[in-house]
């Protein structure tokens, strides 16, 4: 366990200790079950649950999910799009974006680029087919600028 990987009373979120260490346990493993949670917190199984169902309809916790290593499911080049869009499409860009398998997430930003979105693709062969034949074909996207990563040091997606 590396409960102390996640510092939540640093980052401002006002939870009790016991819910805080939950929380942990969960960022770190969203697969360990109650009663494992339970011996760590030193709580019954029954009250464990009850906080994570309470932190549920709460919406503190949104999703239990997995991470995938994208490079062992052949999607080896992670890309970083910036994308102008005609601001009356904005919405509907962001959705057909949002749609599609290849995109991960799709913020709305500020700054000259309204939407960035994050994909990951087979390799940099693929890249250029991936934004000019499925990226631009989606009406109100007026400019396309890409990154690609060369080096993860953090990824978590704790927050959303």
């Amino acid at each position: 366990m590396r409960e102390d990987s996640l510092e939540f009373d640093k980052l401002g979120i006002h939870l009790d200790k016991t819910d805080i260490r939950i929380l942990k346990l969960l960022a770190n493993d969203s697969r360990i079950s109650y009663a494992e949670i339970a011996r760590e917190v030193h709580l019954s199984r029954m009250a464990v649950r009850e906080r994570v169902m309470k932190m549920l309809e709460e919406g503190i916790i949104e999703r239990f999910t997995v991470q995938l290593n994208s490079k062992k499911v052949g999607l080896d080049t992670p890309v970083f799009l910036q994308i102008k869009v005609a601001p009356s499409k904005l919405d509907d860009v962001a959705n057909e974006l949002a749609k599609h398998p290849k995109i991960e997430c799709v913020y709305a930003m500020t700054g000259k680029n309204e939407l960035q979105a994050h994909a990951f693709i087979e390799d940099f062969d693929n890249l250029q087919k991936f934004i000019f034949e499925e990226i631009y074909k989606i009406e109100g996207i007026t400019e396309v600028e890409y990154n690609i990563m060369t080096k993860k040091y953090k990824s978590r997606k704790l927050f959303t």
